[in-house]
């Protein structure tokens, strides 16, 4: 059935009652309801628009009107109409009501189907699926469904920026969850690319900046030189041993070296900056913080929605928000006490933010759920050991001596062992715990576990 045919029948229909009992009306709206009985509408429409501009107190005319023009997929015009004869009188109110739902209903499912049908070999439907639902919001404006499935369509097109205007008058008209938490993950997309940019624009530069705080860490002068390259210069040691410095002018650092391990670091005035542009990286930073304030409606409306928590989770790390992220995850916890995952992220939080003790408990909480979780061995063994690289630092800077980071290697040693034998062919687990037997001064096998991740990064077996 053509899709005019309810409206058309609805407006004969008070048509023949007009003809009844309405003889005496103007001549221009007296010939639109015969060119409507004839199916002329558009001459019909002519009239009842000279009849609305010299009788605007007609209310059948605006309703025949709007009738029309909704035929004619003309939806703003219907919507003036429609509104005008409602203003008069509700006569009409049920038909008007009943007209627009359907012209919104064929509309919207006329825009799922070709959105179903749309694909790269086959993008013309994305644009026939927008404009199905572009008429529909225009039958039917009250309703944030509709802009949903136009964001959607945008979205799936790849244009985000109108995707993102959808989803967000979704949320404003009728607080459409699903709009909520797409809204989220369009502005991390967003910052994902300014990120993206930002280390695309500054990659030469960041890569030397990656390279010399690794270098700052390293105890090996072969790795010294696989990330910062030859050296400016070269201070020979007294005569005898095989102690050198090694003098790098960019970066105004030095490293003293004895035979193959670095012994002593020096760091010279004004210090290593490299000029970076972070333009981009500020832009991401401000797409990050509106996905935190999306995402956070959507979990306080969703609390149990791992998937968008985990989409949260990524938006406060790169914002470097971690006290929210804890916050977060440690009510995740509560809702969900057996969620390995959840356990594991808090743990990884918990440890950056110098909380120690709390991050040990999560990751044993972790295994306990799953006691082969490499993954979760790993993190705390190195979590032992931060805790004791931690303690190290903190008495260097009192100049005093606490030998309580030794308890901490020693804890984190057999948690290391059992990652080494399920990461068997990882150079940095092997890095790890020989760091780990140095500082416990088992040297035999500090020298044997560097040994075996040397050996990985050259490919020998």
């Amino acid at each position: 059935m053509d899709r005019r045919i309810v409206t058309v029948v609805l407006g004969l229909a008070v048509a023949s009652l007009l003809f009844q009992g309405y003889q005496c009306g103007s001549p221009e709206f007296t010939g639109a309801k015969v060119h409507i009985q004839q199916k002329n509408y558009k001459e019909a429409i002519r009239l009842l628009e000279i009849e609305v501009q010299k009788n605007p107190g007609n209310e059948e005319a605006w309703f025949f009107l709007g009738g029309l023009q909704a035929d004619q997929g003309d939806y703003d015009g219907m919507n003036t109409a429609f509104n005008e004869a409602l203003k008069l009188s509700p006569k009409h109110a049920g038909e008007i009501r009943a007209i627009r739902y359907n012209h919104w209903g064929q509309n919207l499912n006329a825009g799922v189907s070709y959105l179903e049908r749309a694909s790269g070999d086959s993008a013309h439907y994305f644009e026939k699926s927008i404009e199905a639902f572009r008429k529909s919001v225009s039958a039917w404006p009250d309703t944030s469904l509709t802009y949903r499935y136009l964001a959607y369509a945008y979205n799936n097109k790849g244009d985000f920026a109108n995707a993102l205007a959808s989803f967000q008058r979704a949320w404003d008209m009728g607080k459409d969850l699903e709009s909520i938490k797409r809204i989220g993950r369009i502005y991390v997309m967003n910052g994902d690319n300014h990120k993206g940019k930002f280390e695309t624009d500054n990659a030469e530069q960041l890569l030397a900046l990656r390279n010399y705080s690794e270098a700052k860490t390293v105890t090996s002068k072969n790795d010294v030189m696989r990330l910062l390259g030859p050296p400016d210069n070269i201070n020979k040691g007294p005569r005898g041993t095989r102690k050198e410095e090694w003098i790098y002018n960019a970066y105004n650092f030095a490293v003293s070296v004895d035979g193959d391990k670095v012994v002593e670091r020096k760091y010279f005035q004004p210090g290593y900056t490299p000029r970076i542009d972070s333009t981009e990286f500020r832009l991401a930073q401000q797409e990050y913080i509106k996905a935190i304030d999306a995402l956070e409606i959507a979990r306080n409306e969703d609390p149990k929605d791992n998937e968008t928590l985990q989409v949260l989770l990524k938006a406060y790390i790169e914002s470097n928000r971690m006290e929210p992220a804890v916050r977060e995850f440690e009510r995740a916890i509560a809702s969900e006490p057996e969620n390995k995952t959840n356990h594991y992220i808090l743990g990884v939080l918990y440890r950056t933010v110098g909380k120690f003790e709390e991050a040990v408990a999560q990751f044993k909480e972790a295994l306990r759920i799953d006691p082969n979780d490499c993954e979760a061995l790993f993190d705390l063994a190195a979590t032992y050991y931060n805790w004791g690289v931690d303690i190290i630092k903190a008495a260097q800077e009192k100049e005093t001596q606490d030998d309580t980071f030794k308890e901490k290697f020693q804890a984190a040693l057999p948690y290391m062992e059992k990652v080494a034998e399920c990461k068997k062919d990882d150079a940095s687990v092997w890095d790890t715990l020989g760091q780990i037997y140095a500082r416990l001064g088992q040297q035999d096998k500090a020298m044997k576990a560097f040994e075996k991740a040397d050996n990985m990064r050259r490919g020998v077996n």
